[in-house]
This record gives structure tokens, sequence and C-alpha cells, in this order.
């Protein structure tokens, strides 16, 4: 196929695209781009690959190591479960993570007291500093991201999120029950 056919044949394919009605109205191209799942998971995506950047700069730790930092900073002391739980994560993979912290001295696990057969893991003096450090960049962050929204905007997209949020995890938990698998 020469050049000129196939970006006839790429033309032809965009003209039979549903357009936006105007500038105030977008409407998807195709059936794909109006999935919300498929936006938010692209949306994910860059913030994930931002964050990489700035907190390996920043601090010296991962996407990961930062998403269990945070969450151990709302409630350590937890469990791997707990952890794992409000990360909404594999335990298996959270693990590793979790001794990776602990080998650089942000983490440290101890015996439940409550439950000898249970681990509790919280953050050390070291963590918490990190945790600071790391918070205000993150809240740096979301500043710029939220800078083009009004105060309304704003609570309106906090609420939406929750709301969507919610909805993911309860398909989320219908998904392994295998509930879904007709379609339902």
């Amino acid at each position: 196929m020469t050049v000129a056919k196939s970006v006839a044949k790429s033309a032809t394919k965009r003209a039979a695209r549903p357009v936006a009605k105007s500038a105030s109205d977008p409407q998807p191209t195709t059936p794909v781009d109006a999935l919300v799942a498929r936006r938010v998971l692209i949306l994910s995506n860059v913030l994930r690959r931002a964050a990489a950047l700035r907190y390996r700069r920043l601090l010296d730790i991962s996407v990961g190591e930062w998403g269990a930092l945070a969450e151990l900073g709302l409630r350590a002391p937890c469990t791997l479960n707990e952890l794992a739980r409000g990360l909404a994560l594999d335990k298996t993979r959270l693990s590793r993570t979790v001794s990776a912290l602990e080998r650089r001295g942000i983490v440290q696990r101890r015996v439940n007291p409550r439950d000898n057969r249970e681990t509790l893991i919280s953050l050390t003096r070291s963590g918490e500093r990190a945790y600071a450090r790391m918070i205000a960049a993150a809240q740096t962050t979301n500043d710029a991201l939220l800078a083009p929204f009004s105060v309304d905007e704003r609570a309106q997209l906090e609420a939406l999120v929750d709301r969507l949020a919610l909805r993911a995890r309860e398909i989320l938990a219908h998904e392994q029950d295998g509930a879904l698998d007709s379609g339902r």
C-alpha cells in the first residue's frame, strides 16, 4: 500500500467517527473512547508515571513504596492484610514492598501484643520523616492538578471520584465472586 492510500484510508476512518458538536460539548470519537474505565486507567497511568519520577527523585522510593508509605501514615500500626485491603492490592506483592521498606529502615514489623500470630507494620522515625516530605510533595502536585477547577468543581469531582471508587470496589467484589462472567 502506498503512503497516499494509507493516508486516504486513515482519513476515511477518521471521517466515519462521530465528531464533537462543540468544544464545550466534546463527544468520544469511538465506542472505546467512551469507556469511562479506560479513560480513568489512562489518567491513572499518566499520574503514576509522573509520581514515579517525582518520588524517585525526591525520596528515592518507588510508586508502590509510596502507596504503602501513604497508607501506613494513615493506618499504622496495621497488619499486612489491612494494608493490602486499604490499597486494594495483592498481599504477596505488597509483602515484597514492605520488606524493601523495612530493609531501608522506613517501616518496622513487630508481633501484635493482642495476637501473637499477627505482625503489625508501622513507620519508623525515618519513615515518619519520609511520610511528611512525601505528603508535602503530594499536596503540591494535587494543588497543581486541581488548579483549573473552581471550589465547587473540586467538591463535585471529589464526590464523583469517591462514588466511582466505591462502585469499582463493588465490581471487583463481584468479579472475585465470578458474578459478572455472564455480563450481569
